[in-house]
């Protein structure tokens, strides 16, 4: 081990990265709360919060029976708000009726319909006054119902990673598809069922009927059958297809992105590794990172070589008591810059109160795969290899590796671009002006040829692939065109084409000017 003194500290510092990430490893698999009885402790100011402190890694998931998870209720104190079973309620409010709505396991609308039985998306200028306690009060409702929502929504997404969890039928409709909140949630998504020889069948709740992927109607279970959320890692990519063409055809609003879900499957190179490269060496914007740490429920160090010491990490705690773990450096020096590297991820397992690393074979394959398609994530999201405004021409830093990843090889999110545009290009009026490959949609205008990346979504000019730089203005989506997830890359990939197969019509004067010349 390499020590060196650092400047003005009055201490050393570990410089031999294998040892210290071992180090820190040992340290961090102790779980808190640590003894504090001879610490002093200070009486917080009145009115003063306590700042936020991290409590440790979650508790260790209770025993399976052996047939799946606990039959109860993961949450059981999900409000109803007062809902029917369709999840709407109505009240009469002056000659109004207010009409609060779950329209999909997305939408919650408020709207209020008059004499006349047009609804109105805002409060009529007559209720405003007379009854403002009462508007006051449906407002108040309809938040509460949409983060309800977003909870139950996250609360399924959850269970991607689970690879145990199921409910018997009975169970299974109590806690989700009778519920008048948890049920659009249930609605939206794929289940499987287990018949009594064993074998599971994939269907999504219809109206009074489970229905399959060809249409047809599946038996109803039993009540004590077993329920589980359908991944598309556990099905032949056949059925991942048919179940993206029937999310499509039916116009099927998933609570989140679970047909079209990137699946990671280990690599040959991984199988008897304990740490996987795959995603390492990408440089990322430091802020947008830490911002899809939240969303994705990774806790990232507050400390590391961000801020002059060790390598920093970020840690995701995972079903049946796995943990992912990924390692970023800044890729400047300390404090000089917003933009870091992303290095090796590697898996840890729950022994009692530690955690102790695990190959990356040994992690279950949905935890393996829910793990790196977050950071897969990251990278598409993040990198700066995607920055329309990134200034080539004034930062000269890893000016290389943008120009390398801007066209290179697209990750996991790409493919399923490329799956999406499949089935949502030929609904379209430039269908006969595209065509797609494994890296790039081809996009044909009047005055020249283009191709898009389906990774960063940046464009090239044909036939000498210079980059033309375009920033659609943004859009909330094709009118009538439906998208199968919320992607903003891919709503912005067919903005572009939508653009450049009619560039002869371009009004921008300047980007028509870099078209004819060719110039980027």
């Amino acid at each position: 081990m390499i020590l060196a003194e650092r400047p003005g500290s009055g201490g050393t510092i570990c410089q031999d990265r294998d040892m210290f990430d071992d180090l820190r490893a040992r340290l961090t698999a102790l779980d808190g709360p640590w003894p504090t009885k001879d610490r002093p402790t200070r009486k917080r100011p009145a009115g003063k919060r306590p700042a936020a402190t991290w409590a440790g890694p979650a508790a260790a998931p209770p025993p399976d029976d052996g047939g799946g998870a606990p039959d109860g209720p993961d949450d059981p104190g999900v409000p109803a708000y007062g809902l029917g079973g369709d999840g709407s309620l109505a009240r009469d409010v002056g000659g109004y009726q207010a009409v609060l709505a779950i329209e999909d396991p997305l939408t919650v609308r408020l709207t209020y319909v008059g004499a006349n039985g047009y609804p109105l998306p805002t409060v009529p200028g007559a209720l405003k006054v007379p009854h403002a306690a009462e508007i006051r009060e449906l407002k108040a409702l309809a938040k509460g119902v949409r983060g309800t929502l977003a909870d139950e929504r996250a609360r399924a997404e959850a269970l991607m990673a689970e690879d145990g969890r199921s409910w018997r039928h009975g169970a299974w409709r109590r806690e989700w598809l009778d519920h008048p909140v948890s049920g659009a949630v249930a609605r939206g998504l794929i289940w499987e069922f287990q018949d009594s020889g064993g074998i599971w069948h994939a269907a999504t709740p219809g109206e009074r009927v489970l229905v399959t992927v060809d249409g047809r109607a599946l038996p109803v279970p039993a009540d004590g059958a077993r329920v589980r959320l359908w991944h598309p890692a556990r099905a032949r990519p056949g059925v991942v297809r048919a179940w993206r063409d029937f999310v499509v055809d039916n116009r099927m609003v998933q609570a989140f992105k679970q047909a079209f879900r990137e699946v990671c499957m280990l690599g040959p190179d991984e199988e008897g590794a304990a740490r996987s490269d795959r995603f390492a060496g990408h440089i990322v914007r430091y802020a947008r990172l830490r911002e899809l740490f939240r969303e994705r429920g990774w806790r990232p160090d507050h400390r590391g070589r961000l801020h002059g010491g060790a390598p920093a990490a970020a840690r995701r705690v995972l079903g049946g008591g796995w943990r992912a773990v990924l390692r970023y450096d800044p890729a400047e020096a300390a404090g000089q810059g917003d933009r870091v590297v992303t290095g090796q991820v590697r898996f840890e397992r729950r022994d009692r109160r530690h955690w102790s690393r695990a190959r990356l074979a040994d992690a279950p394959p949905l935890v393996f795969s829910e793990a790196m398609r977050d950071v897969g994530l990251f990278v598409d999201a993040a990198s700066i290899a995607a920055d329309p405004d990134w200034p080539d021409g004034e930062d000269r830093h890893h000016l290389h590796y943008r120009r390398e990843a801007a066209f290179g090889r697209p990750g996991a999110a790409a493919e399923v671009r490329r799956a999406a545009l499949e089935r949502v290009l030929p609904r379209t009026k430039i269908a006969d002006r595209c065509a797609l490959d494994d890296r790039f949609l081809a996009v044909r205008g009047e005055l020249r040829a283009y191709r898009i990346h389906l990774g960063t979504g940046h464009v090239r000019m044909e036939p000498d692939g210079t980059p033309l730089r375009i920033v659609p203005a943004r859009r909330k989506g094709q009118s009538g065109l439906f998208l199968p997830f919320e992607d903003e890359r891919l709503s912005s990939i067919l903005t572009k084409a939508s653009l450049l197969a009619a560039d002869h019509k371009i009004a921008d004067e300047s980007l028509l000017r870099r078209i004819r010349e060719g110039t980027g």
